[in-house]
């Protein structure tokens, strides 16, 4: 764990207690209670080297509504704490489109900042995916649509939601007062569509975090 004891961060080594301690991790009920602080954080790692959460990792997460950092490859990444993609409630501002996008690029291991949002369609009219995709890494893009592109849709000519492309005919995005969710990209989003972003350190493995996420049930 990383603990918080009044300002000082500590890093507190927990025994892993799996019937398989080479394959998963489990942390016993005493070590989560016997410390004194705030845990602040999991630090775990992949001996296989898997640089992404593994689905058992993010359902474990969401139970602890931690950040939860890794070690892998001789390196440390911390995912920060974010709901499971699917099953979203629709709250425009911190459960919306932009937010399930950003969110699922923090999983891959890209971090882009949030943008504050006003009124839903107001935002819309003034192009607010065009000016803050750029900004997050994210270049327009028309070689054709591939797994891992934001696609933009529209209505009356004007962008207003915006969806991941999974590859395979699917998408996951979140619409307006719908939980989020995976379905295919069909003919009515194909006919709407606006534009797609491609971000530029976009690497195919990484739709490997995501699948990992949108697995656990």
């Amino acid at each position: 764990f990383v603990v918080l004891t009044g300002r000082k961060q500590s890093y507190r080594p927990c025994e892993n207690v799996a019937t398989l301690p080479q394959d998963t991790f489990e942390i016993p009920a005493d070590a989560w209670l016997g410390l004194d602080g705030e845990i602040v954080a999991v630090v775990h790692s992949h001996p296989r080297n898997e640089p992404y959460l593994s689905a058992a990792d993010r359902k474990s997460q969401h139970q602890s509504e931690l950040p939860w950092v890794l070690a892998t490859s001789g390196e440390v990444k911390l995912f920060r704490y974010a709901s499971l993609l699917r099953g979203r409630v629709f709250a425009y501002g911190t459960a919306d489109c932009f937010t399930l996008v950003r969110d699922a690029f923090m999983l891959c291991g890209i971090e882009f900042r949030d943008h504050p949002r006003t009124d839903m369609d107001a935002d819309a009219e003034a192009g607010s995916f065009e000016q803050n995709l750029p900004d997050g890494g994210f270049a327009r893009v028309q070689d054709g649509l591939q797994a891992g592109d934001v696609v933009l849709t529209a209505q009356n000519g004007i962008a207003n939601h915006a969806a991941l492309y999974l590859g395979n005919g699917e998408m996951l995005h979140h619409a307006y007062d719908q939980l989020s969710r995976v379905e295919p990209y069909s003919k009515y989003w194909q006919r709407v569509t606006h534009s797609v972003w491609r971000h530029k350190q976009w690497r195919p493995e990484m739709l490997e975090a995501i699948k990992n996420d949108i697995s656990v049930v």
